[in-house]
């Protein structure tokens, strides 16, 4: 666009060029966004198919404790997982920053209302309970389950992700055991707000499917605080309420109360 008065040129479009990352998967918008780095979308240019790719950077890694080990171990366990309900670990490139790319769609957090129907509720929670128990045969806990580490594909496939703070128990484990749990707080269960020095591993991750499933059914928390500390306070009391909407769906009040 030109002025009238004069010949220069007072207003120039910014052109854009499209973002490649190893000369093969072009970038998209933000999915998400976590303590490790950001969660993008990206098109193979190759096969044409949309794919998730988790963004880590170099100088981030080294400010978090244990940043890079837990990057490396999370790489390592994905390798040897093989389920529909896990997220597929297609490739890793390492440039100026570090990238993971997962099948995805869209986050369960994502939904306008916070919530789905029962029907879609429970198609999402059979799968997280089998893409569980997958993890546990295999003696992994994952340690941070909740709507923001479930993907879901087109057909509605859901995809446990995120092994950042995963924990493989030993071969020859007495038990699942665990002394440690780097989880989100409204995802804690009672051992943990306690401040118990072991706690179970698998029951961790079955605590996180409770409250997810309460989420994703009611679209809000069973336990809520100001800080971590009345939150804490909450869980461990163990007393919550089942919102109004699920009063009438008694088993999956059963199922909520155990």
């Amino acid at each position: 666009m030109k002025n009238d008065e004069s010949p220069e040129i007072i207003y120039q479009p910014k052109i854009k060029h499209a973002k490649l990352i190893g000369n093969r998967y072009l970038k998209g918008g933000v999915l998400g966004e976590g303590a490790y780095g950001k969660v993008k979308e990206v098109l193979d240019t190759y096969t044409l198919k949309r794919l998730a790719v988790k963004i880590l950077k170099n100088a981030k890694l080294k400010r978090i404790p244990n940043g890079e080990q837990n990057v490396l171990r999370e790489i390592r366990l994905l390798k040897g997982l093989s389920h529909k309900n896990i997220v597929t670990l297609c490739e890793v490139v390492t440039c100026d920053e570090k990238q993971k790319r997962y099948p995805f769609e869209n986050l369960l957090e994502k939904t306008p209302s916070g919530k789905f129907p029962l029907w879609q509720a429970h198609l999402y929670f059979a799968q997280l309970v089998n893409g569980l128990d997958y993890l546990h045969s295999r003696r992994i806990i994952h340690k941070d389950v909740k709507p923001g580490n479930l993907l879901i594909t087109h057909d509605q496939i859901l995809k446990i992700t995120d092994f950042g703070v995963a924990e493989e128990l030993d071969l020859f484990a007495l038990d699942d055991k665990i002394s440690t749990s780097q989880g989100s707080p409204a995802f804690q269960p009672p051992e943990v707000a306690n401040g118990h020095d072991t706690f179970s591993g698998f029951k961790l991750d079955t605590w996180a499917v409770g409250i997810t499933l309460f989420k994703m059914t009611s679209g809000v928390y069973p336990f809520e605080g100001r800080t971590v500390f009345t939150l804490f306070e909450n869980i461990g009391k163990g007393q919550y309420t089942i919102p109004d909407v699920l009063k009438h769906e008694s088993e999956l009040k059963d199922l909520i109360n155990g």
